[in-house]
């Protein structure tokens, strides 16, 4: 009886101690376990708010860059309703502010202005809120052909070649009369060594315009330089030998790739009058912008082809201007403007968050560029061969005119957006 009894109670003294070394093993178990799942959770948390900043960056960006592409459409459709008005046959006085289509500024949501009343005020604030568009966005056009085209001094057109070398060398000569600390710093550079880089690197030959062979000059840039082909883009200026950024940035305001291949003095910027030749004051040049944009004082310069020369040539004169007589050569268009550079910026998000997406575009009507082209080509052809026939500008016969034709006959646009030949995102 008593051994059973020992036995008993040293059994349930053994199994009391078996439980006690299982709930110590228990114990760590549960805080092993969780310790993996509050790292668990705490990765899927940090995972999951990783994907959530990315693609809510993503949906940012694609919200502002989208926003962009609507405000280039908007623009583009407001150069083809300038093109397609600039057809009309409207009054002069009509016909004159036609330029407010492409220049008047744009921007989304509609600005408010403080003097409008406040039933309009609350019409555009409804409408603002029943857009789908939850971004902003702006643009700008701004006229592109009446710049210097670059391109144009590897022209076929001898006429053209000559006229932009010599406006460009005259960029850099007024700069000089004009800026001590330019002058003091580049007054020995020789810059028609640096306009004839600028022409070796179009040129089809290996022959540099100041002899020898041209690919020397070019030989840091490496394998396929020069390309012997027209600027794509107005940057390449920067790659070429002795071109500084100076240099860049005086001329990048002054010069284009995708110029109308004449001068409109209607829309040439101060900077581009001035350049036209050096006796050009600054004081004849204020006086046609403000002319130009006054109908009380003459309003814009009128004529075609060479009738539009001799309106602004005689006008700059009679305020002081002392012209050479190459200035005759120099090719001036009063017509409408016909290339653009169209800026488009979209916004979505504010403060820190914001993002920003830009869009450039070029619409450049090619088919009045080359006419323009094959224009000074005839009349080149023309004063080396006085005797041959001079050309027709309108080979086929033209119907005898009646009452309702008066108007010259206008080409018909061609259907869709204008044409856009250059397009870069950023």
């Amino acid at each position: 009886m008593i051994n059973r009894l020992f036995r008993n109670r040293f059994k349930y003294r053994r199994n009391e101690k078996i439980l006690q070394k299982r709930n110590g093993v228990a114990l760590i178990m549960a805080l092993t376990s969780l310790m993996f799942m509050v790292y668990i959770a705490s990765e899927v948390t940090k995972d999951s708010a990783v994907e959530f900043i990315v693609n809510s960056k993503e949906m940012t960006r694609l919200k502002a860059y989208y926003a962009a592409r609507n405000s280039m459409q908007i623009a583009l459709l407001r150069v083809k309703l300038f093109q397609q008005a600039s057809q009309l046959p409207l009054p002069e006085a009509y016909a004159s502010q036609l330029d407010l289509i492409w220049k008047f500024p744009f921007a989304w949501p509609l600005p408010i202005a403080s003097d409008l009343n406040s039933v309009d005020k609350e019409t555009m604030e409804n409408v603002t809120k029943e857009s789908l568009m939850d971004a902003t966005y702006t643009h700008s056009i701004e006229d592109e052909g009446s710049k210097i085209d670059l391109n144009d001094l590897a022209s076929p057109s001898k006429t053209l070649r000559e006229v932009t070398q010599k406006q460009i060398l005259n960029i850099f000569e007024q700069k000089i009369n004009s800026d001590d600390e330019f002058r003091n710093k580049y007054q020995n550079e020789n810059f028609e060594d640096l306009v004839g880089r600028i022409y070796d690197w179009m040129s089809d030959s290996n022959t540099a315009v100041q002899g020898g062979d041209k690919r020397q000059a070019f030989s840091q840039l490496g394998q396929g330089y020069p390309p012997n082909r027209g600027f794509r883009t107005l940057e390449e200026l920067r790659l070429v030998p002795g071109m500084n950024e100076d240099f860049y940035q005086l001329l990048a305001q002054r010069v284009t790739i995708y110029g109308m291949k004449a001068i409109n003095p209607n829309s040439a910027s101060k900077e581009v009058l001035l350049s036209l030749d050096p006796g050009m004051g600054e004081e004849a040049v204020a006086e046609a912008i403000a002319r130009r944009e006054d109908p009380d004082k003459g309003g814009p310069f009128k004529g075609k082809g060479d009738e539009c020369l001799k309106d602004f040539k005689s006008f700059v004169e009679s305020k002081g201007a002392r012209l050479a007589p190459e200035f005759d050569k120099i090719p001036m268009i009063c017509d409408k403007v016909f290339n653009f550079k169209i800026t488009a910026t979209g916004i979505y998000g504010s403060g820190a968050f914001a993002l920003q997406k830009n869009i450039v575009a070029y619409v450049v009507d090619i088919t009045k560029a080359a006419a323009q082209v094959k224009t000074f080509l005839d009349k080149e052809k023309q004063e080396e061969n006085p005797q041959s026939p001079a050309p027709n500008p309108n080979p086929s016969p033209s119907p005898t005119p009646g009452p309702a034709s008066s108007a010259p006959k206008q080409e018909p646009l061609p259907k869709g957006a204008p044409r856009v030949i250059y397009w870069t995102e950023y």
